[in-house]
C-alpha cells in the first residue's frame, strides 16, 4: 500500500469514526468532536487536528495536522513562517519550529509528525479533496524542500503538519493556533487535555 492510499484510508477511518457534533466556539471558530478546530474567515478556511497532542504533554514539541483552503476573493494567498505561532496556556507565543531545528529533532518527533500527517483533517470529510502542498514549512529527509512562504491557490485545499519547539514543555489547557495573513488574522483555540 502506498504512502498516500494508508493516508487517505486513515483519514476515511477518522472521517468516519468522529463524532459529527459541532460547538460554535465563536470567532468563526467551531469544534467538532474533541479533536477537531475550524476557522472561517475573510481569506482562510483551516481545520486544526488535536488527535495526538495528548501524546505530547510534557514533551517539548507540540505537532498540529493542519488543512488550509484560500477562501480571499482576491485570489490567492500567501502564509509566512513567521505569521505562524501558537499561544501557549500562560500566553507565551511559540514561532513555528525552523527546518533545522526540526531535522535535528527528527528521531525524536518522527512519530508524532506521522501521526499528524494520518490524521490530517478535512472539514468536509472528502479523503479525495485532501492534497499535500506543492510544498511545506518542513520537509523530511529525502523528500523535498521546505518553504517559508506558503501558497495557497484560491479554494485549493492543502495539509500538513505543524511542528512547535516547546522549551516548557507541552502543558494541558487552553492553546491557540494563530496565522496572521494580510487583511485578517486567524486565531483557533483548541484545547489539550488528559486522556478520560
Amino acid at each position: 500500500m502506498t504512502r498516500r492510499n494508508a493516508f487517505l484510508t486513515i483519514v476515511l477511518a477518522l472521517a468516519l469514526s468522529a463524532c459529527t457534533s459541532t460547538v460554535d466556539l465563536g470567532g468563526g471558530v467551531s469544534r467538532r468532536g474533541d479533536h477537531l478546530y475550524s476557522y472561517e474567515g475573510p481569506e482562510l478556511e483551516a481545520t486544526v487536528g488535536t488527535h495526538q497532542t495528548v501524546n505530547s504533554l510534557g514533551e517539548n514539541w507540540l505537532v498540529l495536522a493542519l488543512y488550509l483552503r484560500s477562501l480571499s476573493p482576491a485570489g490567492n494567498i500567501v502564509i509566512d513562517r513567521k505569521a505562524v505561532s501558537v499561544v501557549t496556556p500562560d500566553g507565551h507565543r511559540l514561532p513555528l519550529a525552523s527546518q533545522e531545528e526540526f531535522r535535528a529533532a527528527y528521531a525524536q518527533i518522527h512519530t508524532l509528525v506521522r501521526r499528524a500527517e494520518f490524521s490530517t483533517p478535512d472539514p468536509r470529510n472528502d479523503p479525495r479533496a485532501l492534497r499535500y502542498c506543492d510544498r511545506w514549512f518542513f520537509a523530511e529527509i529525502g523528500e523535498g524542500f521546505p518553504t517559508d512562504e506558503l501558497y495557497l491557490a484560491n479554494f485549493e485545499p492543502c495539509s500538513g503538519p505543524l511542528v512547535f519547539r516547546v522549551p516548557r514543555g507541552v502543558q494541558p489547557g487552553r492553546w491557540r493556533l494563530v496565522i496572521e495573513l494580510e487583511e485578517s488574522a486567524a486565531d483557533i483555540p483548541f484545547e489539550i487535555n488528559f486522556e478520560d
